[in-house]
C-alpha cells in the first residue's frame, strides 16, 4: 500500500513567521497619532457643487502624494468661488509611514464640512485645512486656541519645568524648519519629565513662525497646572504633557522603513530555510518509501546480478537443451519471451 507523506503547508508557515515578525514591529516603531483633537468648518456654503467637489478631490489628491515623500503638500485647484486651495503637514517627528496614515484619517473627516467650502481639521500628529482662498501665509487667526487636559494637576516642580519647555520649543523651532522637540526633567523626581512638541506649517517664514509660537506658547501656558495642553494655531501646533507622547528618534540611521526591510529580509530567510527542509524531507522520505517498496525484488538489483554472472549461452546450446524448443517443452510465455523447461541434461556437454 502506498504511504502518504505528511506534508508541511508552507503558505501556512509563512504566514505565521510574518504575521509573529510584522506584530513585533509594534515594539520598535511608532504610533502616527491620528487621533482628532479638533475639526471645525466655516460656515460659508459651496458655490457650484459640480465645480466644487472636483476641485476639492483633486486638491487632497495632489496633497496625498506630496506628503508621500515630504511629510508636506499644498495644492491649488480651480478658481472663483469653488476654487480649493489645500494644506496638509505631518509634525516633525512622525515618519513618512505613519504620515501617510495620520493623513488618510484626517482626509476621511474633512469631507464631512461639506456642503461648507472649507474647514481645518487638527489630529495629534498631523493637520488639515481646505478654503477657497489663498491663506498659506496665515499665522494668526480668531479660531485660534488652546485646548487643556483638564483631568490632573500638577505640582509647581512640573510646572516650572513645562514653562521651560515651552519657551525652549518656541525659541528653537522657528530656526530649524519650524519643528522643535523638548524634554525638561522635573527636579526633585527620579523619572518625570515635561515633554513638548511645536510645529509650524512650512509656508511660514521665519519671522512669521516665531510670531505664530510666540502666541501659542502664551496661550498653552494658560493651561497649567493641568497636566496637558494644546496651541491650535492658524499657522502652528504645540502640544506639552507629563506623558511622553513624542515618536522616537532614529537612531544609527534606523527607521521604520528600515525596520520593515530587516524584517521582510528576516521573513524571506526563513521562508526559504522552510522550503529547502521541507523539499529535503520530502526527498529522503520518497526514496526511503521506495528502498522499502523495491525490497528484494529490486529491479536494479536483479539486473546487475544478471549482468555480473555468465549467463550467455549459444542459440545451439539453448535448442539442445529445450529439445529443438519442442512445444510439449513450453511452460509459458511472459514479456521477455518463450519459456521451456530444460529436457537434455547433457545440454552443458
Amino acid at each position: 500500500m502506498k504511504k502518504t507523506i505528511p506534508s508541511i503547508p508552507i503558505p501556512s508557515v509563512v504566514f505565521v513567521l510574518t504575521t509573529t515578525l510584522l506584530l513585533q514591529l509594534d515594539i520598535f516603531v511608532a504610533e502616527p497619532r491620528a487621533q482628532v483633537v479638533q475639526f471645525s468648518c466655516r460656515n460659508q456654503l459651496e458655490n457650484n457643487s459640480t465645480v466644487f467637489v472636483p476641485n476639492f478631490i483633486a486638491s487632497m489628491q495632489k496633497i496625498s502624494e506630496q506628503m508621500r515623500t515630504t511629510r508636506f503638500g499644498v495644492a491649488v485647484t480651480g478658481s472663483g468661488p469653488d476654487a480649493d486651495y489645500g494644506l496638509g503637514q505631518c509634525y516633525g517627528d512622525l515618519s513618512l509611514s505613519d504620515c501617510v496614515l495620520c493623513y488618510a484619517e484626517a482626509r476621511s473627516v474633512l469631507p464631512q464640512c461639506f456642503p461648507y467650502n472649507s474647514g481645518r481639521i487638527y489630529l495629534d500628529g498631523c493637520f488639515l485645512r481646505s478654503e477657497n482662498y489663498s491663506y498659506f501665509e496665515e499665522y494668526t487667526g480668531p479660531e485660534d486656541r488652546a485646548l487643556c487636559g483638564n483631568t490632573t494637576q500638577k505640582d509647581s516642580a512640573f510646572q516650572k519645568s513645562a514653562r521651560q519647555a515651552v519657551l525652549q520649543a518656541a525659541s528653537d523651532a522657528p530656526n530649524n524648519n519650524g519643528y522643535a522637540r523638548v524634554r525638561v526633567p522635573v527636579s526633585g523626581t527620579a523619572n518625570e519629565s515635561a515633554y513638548v512638541l511645536s510645529d509650524c506649517w512650512r509656508t511660514l517664514d521665519v519671522s512669521s513662525c516665531r510670531a505664530c509660537l510666540q502666541n501659542a506658547s502664551n496661550s498653552i501656558l494658560g493651561c497649567l497646572p493641568w497636566s496637558e495642553g494644546r496651541a491650535l494655531n492658524t499657522g502652528c501646533f504645540m502640544r506639552y504633557s507629563d506623558t511622553n507622547f513624542l515618536n522616537p528618534e532614529p537612531q544609527n540611521g534606523s527607521s521604520r522603513g528600515t525596520i520593515i526591510v530587516v524584517v521582510v529580509a528576516v521573513v524571506s530567510s526563513v521562508v526559504v530555510l522552510v522550503a529547502g527542509a521541507v523539499i529535503g524531507f520530502y526527498i529522503w522520505k520518497h526514496r526511503e518509501i521506495q528502498k522499502k517498496r523495491r525490497g528484494s525484488n529490486d529491479a536494479e538489483k536483479l539486473a546487475k546480478t544478471l549482468d555480473d554472472s555468465s549467463l550467455n549461452f549459444k542459440y545451439s546450446t539453448l535448442e539442445k537443451a529445450t529439445g529443438s524448443f519442442d512445444n510439449a517443452n513450453k511452460l509459458g510465455q511472459g514479456g521477455f519471451g518463450m519459456v521451456y523447461k530444460l529436457v537434455n541434461h547433457d545440454w552443458k556437454q
